[in-house]
């Protein structure tokens, strides 16, 4: 089985994240102060990332895709969070 669906499907990911961003306008706050969103990306990275190698992907594959399904987890959980939370 080709291991490139993780690079396609982490890309796509990237966009869709992206795309809701537009969406929902930018959030108030900057990312790298929403640790909620820098959590779950940490978490799903390990997971694609062992979910990746228990498939026989390479190593690099694995971490390379990993790292798309990051980006857009923490971009799309970002967009969500900073526009509905409660602002002062």
């Amino acid at each position: 089985m080709s291991s490139t669906w993780l690079i396609y499907s982490g890309a796509l990911m990237v966009l869709l994240s992206i795309g809701i961003l537009f969406i929902a306008g930018r959030p108030t706050t900057p990312a790298w102060r929403d640790t909620t969103s820098i959590a779950c990306g940490v978490v799903v990275f390990a997971v694609v990332c062992v979910l990746a190698l228990l498939l026989d992907a390479p190593a690099g594959i694995a971490v390379s895709g990993a790292c798309f399904w990051l980006a857009a987890t923490i971009t799309a959980v970002h967009a969500v969070r900073g526009r509905t939370s409660t602002q002062n």
